[in-house]
């Protein structure tokens, strides 16, 4: 849902796993890590996070197969996320952090957030159902057709992609893999439990993940839910209407939990 965005070396042999996607206009006093969605790189949550507080640091996700890594093969395993977090993250000056995913990057997110213990602030929450609910893409991605399918009626990929043989058949290779780290970040999601509050926000009209789901969320923290829905699909989050309430809502994590 994504392509490079040239900004290091594809064959680098080594691009991390966080690249700093916003550095602070003033000292630091908060860090706010992007979890983006199967298919896609961090600069596809930017403008979200674009207008957090200059004191808030912001990290994204880059995972093998695009933007900075767009050369590298895709497909990793969640003991690799979860190890990108302890090494390129806890390894950095101790912040207050906040985690924020979307789609698969919920999933990711919520088990960092229990990694990172009493560093982490708050979780945000997106596009994704809690516990041990059904989960589409994991079940109607087989086959490349199965993924094509998948993104265009899920929504958010550009028409260029989806025009471009060559781009799509990458962007399906990319998408595939990340289901696979979906499905694995899924096994066990439902005893996973948090002590942070927790933000949870979903689309009326998402053909992926019902939003009547989205309550069962409370069950993954001993800290308060709240539960926001959007008039949209699955990426709610971007449209014009909704992006003022959803960068209010990670606004308040950063500040206040």
């Amino acid at each position: 849902m994504t392509g490079a965005d040239g900004s290091t070396s594809w064959n680098s042999p080594r691009v991390p796993w966080w690249p700093l996607l916003r550095e602070a206009a003033t000292a630091p006093r908060a860090r706010l890590l992007v979890f983006p969605h199967s298919g896609a790189g961090p600069n596809t949550l930017f403008r979200l996070v674009g207008p957090l507080p200059d004191h808030v640091e912001v990290l994204g996700l880059s995972l093998p197969g695009r933007e900075r890594r767009f050369g590298e093969p895709p497909g990793c395993r969640l003991d690799q996320v979860l190890d990108s977090v302890a090494d390129e993250v806890l390894g950095r000056d101790p912040l207050p952090t906040v985690v924020f995913g979307h789609s698969l990057g919920a999933l990711l997110a919520t088990r960092a957030a229990r990694l990172l213990g009493p560093h982490c602030r708050a979780a945000v929450v997106s596009g994704q159902a809690p516990g041990r609910t059904p989960r589409r893409a994991h079940s109607t991605t087989s086959t490349e057709e199965d993924a094509v399918r998948l993104l265009r009626e899920g929504g958010g990929t550009p028409q260029w992609v989806l025009d471009d043989p060559d781009m799509l058949a990458h962007v399906t290779r990319v998408l595939r893999a990340d289901i696979e780290l979906s499905r694995e970040a899924a096994v066990g999601f439902e005893d996973v439990r948090l002590d942070v509050p927790l933000h949870v926000l979903g689309g009326t009209a998402d053909p992926l993940i019902p939003h009547e789901t989205l309550d069962g969320w409370a069950d993954h923290t001993t800290g308060a839910c709240q539960v926001l829905r959007f008039d949209g699909d699955h990426f709610f989050l971007l449209a014009e209407a909704n992006r003022p309430t959803v960068v209010d809502v990670l606004r308040r994590a950063v500040t206040e939990g």
